[in-house]
């Protein structure tokens, strides 16, 4: 698997907040980046979709959900069926500040100071139930979903 490390805008000005986005199947940052917000303030979803239009970085998604950024899968190629009552389904979370408010990104109001982290995780559903959410994909790093990534 080849990996893209970015990283920008690593100045630590106390007074701005910061966008990371983690690579899906292992650990490193892609990329970080430092904001201020004006004086109206922000939402997770509108920064984020603002910082990667802003530092054209390919994204799939809107304020209330990010889908895909640097290409990752979407839709049934981001579905990983492991038998017929086991899947894992990958999409983007997030936390603010290591908290997980599990709402989405434009429910979310951010100010000065926060930090804003994006991982790419997944849902698993099995024997009929959800059991899990947002668990980060690079801690199934041997899977054969990350294998197959191209990334």
């Amino acid at each position: 698997m080849k990996i893209v490390i970015l990283l920008l805008s690593l100045s630590f000005d106390l007074y701005a907040a910061t966008l990371s986005v983690m690579t899906p199947c292992d650990e490193p940052l892609l990329f970080r980046h430092s904001f201020h917000l004006g004086a109206e303030g922000s939402n997770v979803g509108k920064q984020t979709i603002s910082t990667l239009t802003q530092l054209e970085i390919p994204f799939e998604g809107t304020e209330q959900g990010i889908s895909s950024i640097f290409n990752t899968p979407t839709g049934l190629d981001a579905v990983e069926v492991i038998s017929d009552t086991e899947m894992n389904a990958y999409g983007w979370c997030y936390s603010v500040n290591g908290f997980e408010p599990g709402t989405y990104p434009d429910e979310f109001s951010i100010k000065q100071q926060d930090s804003i982290l994006w991982w790419y995780g997944f849902a698993k559903y099995k024997g009929g139930k959800w059991i899990t959410q947002c668990t980060p994909s690079h801690e199934r790093k041997d899977s054969e979903f990350c294998k197959n990534l191209q990334f």
